[in-house]
């Protein structure tokens, strides 16, 4: 990454055969780095010294210092992209040891006996996940209405009733936008389930409603994209307790 924010921001003293070269280092860095700066002046037509003045051009003190920092990019790379598998495999572990510590005896009752289940998601990827969970309820003749803004939920709001069941999924569990609905429900004894990130201490909306259920998400150390700075986030284990939730609650209604 350091290279790309480096092109980034010398790219206006960089000339076109500077920005051709580099194309081609981001291209194939692996090979790039066990080239010598003859090997890769040769290779792109240039000369040694066309080489050398790109590399200080990005601020380094010759093509030895330019090459250390190539392969501490693909160190970097492959460090990170391990550490996401063991963040996930411990994600998603966690995950599960929390769904199987949950008494779900009473929310699978509840999705059994509900005259109408609802879902909001209160993001996109949560919309998603609510999409996930009405395809798979579907399959066993337990329909999902998927209320998909939020004006939406507050127009449904007024016709839930104590034999319904509504399911919002939220990372944060922070739901200011809605958190007078919420309480509402909770005075009409309306039956909900929130699923959210286990992460989160101030989790309102789990606080707020009977039953809950948590996911594990991953959060990685900030990067630059581009012209952007972002903070990513991995939700793979929601969907991972979306699935988990339908399989558990399909095989447990076939054991009866």
């Amino acid at each position: 990454m350091e290279l790309e924010m480096l092109i980034n921001k010398y790219y206006n003293n960089l000339n076109e055969n500077d920005r051709l070269t580099l194309r081609y280092i981001i291209n194939h860095k692996r090979e790039c780095v066990r080239m010598s700066i003859t090997d890769l002046a040769t290779y792109c037509n240039l000369s040694r010294s066309s080489i050398l003045r790109m590399t200080k051009k990005l601020g380094f003190s010759g093509f030895s210092e330019f090459k250390y920092s190539l392969k501490s990019d693909i160190t970097f790379n492959k460090l990170e992209k391990e550490n996401y598998y063991q963040q996930l495999n411990m994600a998603i572990e966690t995950t599960l040891k929390r769904f199987r510590a949950t008494d779900r005896l009473q929310i699978y009752h509840r999705i059994q006996m509900a005259e109408h289940i609802y879902a909001y998601g209160t993001g996109w990827a949560q919309r998603n996940a609510v999409l996930e969970l009405k395809r798979n309820f579907l399959s066993c003749d337990r329909r999902i209405i998927d209320l998909t803004a939020k004006k939406e939920f507050e127009i449904a709001r007024q016709y839930f009733t104590e034999r319904d069941l509504l399911i919002i999924i939220s990372l944060s569990g922070e739901i200011k936008e809605i958190i007078e609905d919420i309480r509402m429900l909770k005075f009409k004894h309306v039956p909900v389930l929130s699923i959210t990130d286990s992460d989160f201490k101030n989790n309102e909306l789990a606080t707020l409603v009977p039953y809950n259920l948590y996911f594990q998400s991953i959060n990685f150390s900030q990067r630059k994209n581009g012209n952007s700075i972002v903070n990513p986030t991995s939700l793979g284990t929601l969907f991972v307790l979306i699935d988990t939730l339908f399989f558990d609650y399909l095989f447990r209604n076939d054991d009866k």
